[in-house]
């Protein structure tokens, strides 16, 4: 919230005579408390001289400056705007117009407030620190009043007495499926825990403690979990080997057991408040609130990732983009990857904590945009959390002092302004034993080639989760030691909408006869040529023979059954020659690839549906 900057001392007059004599003798009795530094005194001199004299400007004034230190700013409020009535437009209010201006603004006055604060603006010095401050105001007035105009419709339903089962409820995390919610609630005694819950037949559970691993009697709280549901970041303030005020634990989940709460450590905490984590999607990168030495501001935003070796890295200051010399907290990365909602009052906004949205690309991020009325209003407006889908919204807001969830459609202006983003889950097993295994997944944009994601299946059941956003062209590799590498094709490059799958996964392990389709060898239509977008899976191919240089293996192409039966049969036998001369090149001894084309001979599906005959058109390889 914007700090008043004082500029008239309480023991300075404004010197405006009283027609009351007596008034005016009570007036300058309170003047010699104030400089004794008696208040009450003082305040009972003020009034006094009101009663002699009720015109009498400045005991009014004198009263706001009192209860404007004392932070009475009802009281504040009533004399500065008695001083006001009683002679409006004097440069010697200014103090008065400033405070009252900025109280309505902060209630989302605009337009009264601008008449206020404009006021005030033309009687401060103009390189001074006020002016400043009212030319921000100014600016939030205007902004405020134009957002307003600009509305869109957005109707947010309360989650309901089952959820919102304590007084104060707030930082809501839902699944990428919307199965799952988790969030912090704060009992009476002050004493905050996280809590989970589960939308089963059309409605959420009851809340239950996440963990008895993770709340104690010390504060917990301000929780951030990966897609897969298995790594947990949270907040903890003075708990067990604390570095700071506030420092981030993390927490990993196999089967259904979570692990001891470990601290963060010193690349990621420090002897300050950090807080409200954000977790991307896979786990790997970390995004918080500090208000560490360092930074550009009073609370700023900033980022770590995990390396290859495990460790997570030096945290560094999400930069002057982002960050401000006011408060950025609440941080939010979308499931996406890419989209990040944070909460600020140092970008222009409606007057308190906006939210906004950035897009990070390279590593550089757009400049943050305000989510407008009424998702911002004159309010605070911290913690939100958009669905993975983009369907739903969630937030907490203060009801009649009780803080509580809420969960609201996305309006097509914010769903805009992001791509959202499909998941796909399942559980990998043994093909051969059906025994649950952990397993590398790994995301790839075919496009770039880079990879997206990495995360691994858990342990105990096997299950996975994986996020791909709108906007490319996919490959979701299944890898683990001595076992065939699985892959999987998913083209989002014109999707808009999102979804999910359940895919489970089966590995074959490495020996004769296992089989295992290519799912990311593309040509085009009637062509024998590698598209690009092959390569990844060819170059995973390569590694996979160079590892065990023993495999003899055939390379088979098939069609379906659209065209000639010879031309498709030369075609699937190029096609799986194409494959053959890319690995050999890439170094794969020729004697262990043996090319066949079968053309249309062995559907896997009835060629009836361009979907089947999509399946049916595939590059296989089997071990000989």
């Amino acid at each position: 919230m914007t700090k008043i900057i004082t500029t008239l001392l309480l023991f300075i007059s404004i010197s405006i005579s009283a027609q009351n004599p007596k008034a005016k003798e009570y007036y300058d009795k309170a003047l010699k408390n104030i400089t004794e530094k008696k208040s009450v005194d003082a305040i009972e001199n003020l009034f006094k001289a009101i009663e002699k004299d009720s015109t009498f400007t400045d005991p009014y004034f004198k009263l706001g400056q009192i209860n404007e230190v004392a932070r009475n700013q009802e009281n504040a409020i009533k004399f500065y705007s008695k001083a006001i009535e009683l002679r409006p437009n004097d440069p010697l209010l200014t103090q008065g117009y400033t405070y009252v201006g900025t109280r309505l603004l902060r209630a989302g006055n605009y337009a009264k407030a601008k008449e206020y604060l404009s006021f005030s603006i033309k009687n401060v010095s103009a390189n001074s620190p006020i002016m400043k401050q009212l030319t921000r105001q100014l600016e939030q007035c205007k902004f405020g009043e134009q957002a307003q105009k600009n509305a869109f419709e957005l109707i947010a339903k309360d989650l309901g007495a089952k959820i919102n089962f304590k007084n104060k409820q707030y930082f809501p995390v839902v699944s990428p499926d919307n199965e799952t919610l988790i969030f912090t609630a704060r009992s009476d005694d002050g004493d905050e825990n996280l809590y989970i819950s589960y939308f089963e037949n059309g409605q959420w559970s009851i809340p239950k403690s996440i963990s008895e691993q993770i709340n104690t009697p010390d504060n917990e709280g301000t929780c951030s979990i990966s897609a897969d549901g298995r790594t947990l970041v949270f907040t903890s303030c003075d708990g067990k080997n604390s570095l700071g005020s506030c420092d981030l634990y993390i927490s990993k989940k196999i089967g259904n057991d979570w692990s001891s709460p470990q601290n963060l450590g010193a690349s990621i905490n420090s002897p300050f408040w950090d807080a409200q984590p954000s977790l991307s999607n896979d786990g790997r990168i970390l995004y918080f609130s500090s208000d560490r030495q360092g930074g550009y501001g009073r609370k700023d935003l900033w980022m770590s990732e995990l390396n290859e070796m495990g460790n997570w890295t030096k945290a560094i200051n999400l930069g002057t983009t982002i960050n401000t010399a006011y408060d950025e907290v609440s941080p939010f990365i979308h499931a996406n990857g890419r989209t990040l909602f944070f909460a600020s009052d140092g970008h222009l906004g409606m007057g308190g904590l906006d939210l906004f949205i950035t897009e990070s690309k390279l590593n550089t991020y757009s400049k943050p945009e305000n989510l407008g009325y009424p998702i911002n209003n004159f309010e605070d407006q911290v913690a939100l959390f958009i669905a993975a889908d983009g369907s739903k919204g969630y937030y907490s807001s203060n009801v009649n002092n009780n803080i509580r969830l809420f969960e609201f459609t996305i309006p097509k202006q914010l769903n805009d302004k992001f791509k959202r983003a499909n998941y796909v889950k399942g559980i990998v097993q043994d093909a051969s034993t059906n025994k649950n295994l952990s397993a590398e997944i790994e995301l790839v944009d075919l496009k770039t080639k880079t990879t997206i994601q990495k995360v691994i299946s858990d342990a105990v059941t096997g299950e996975y989760t994986a996020i791909l956003p709108n906007g490319s062209q996919y490959g979701l590799f299944i890898n683990k030691k001595d076992y065939f590498f699985k892959s999987l094709t998913f083209d989002f490059l014109e999707k808009s909408d999102a979804d999910g799958k359940k895919i489970n996964i089966l590995l074959d392990p490495i020996k004769k006869d296992a089989k295992t389709i290519l799912n990311n060898i593309f040509f085009d239509s009637g062509k024998v040529e590698l598209r690009p977008e092959s390569f990844v899976e060819l170059d995973k191919l390569q590694l996979l023979l160079k590892e065990n240089p023993s495999l003899q293996v055939e390379i088979a192409g098939h069609t379906d059954d659209i065209g000639k039966e010879a031309d498709n049969q030369v075609l699937s036998e190029k096609r799986a020659m194409a494959v053959a001369d890319y690995l050999i090149k890439k170094g794969v001894n020729p004697a262990n690839i043996k090319t066949k084309g079968y053309g249309k001979t062995k559907p896997l599906v009835a060629n009836s549906t361009e979907e089947n005959r999509q399946i049916n058109r595939r590059i296989e390889m089997s071990i000989l």
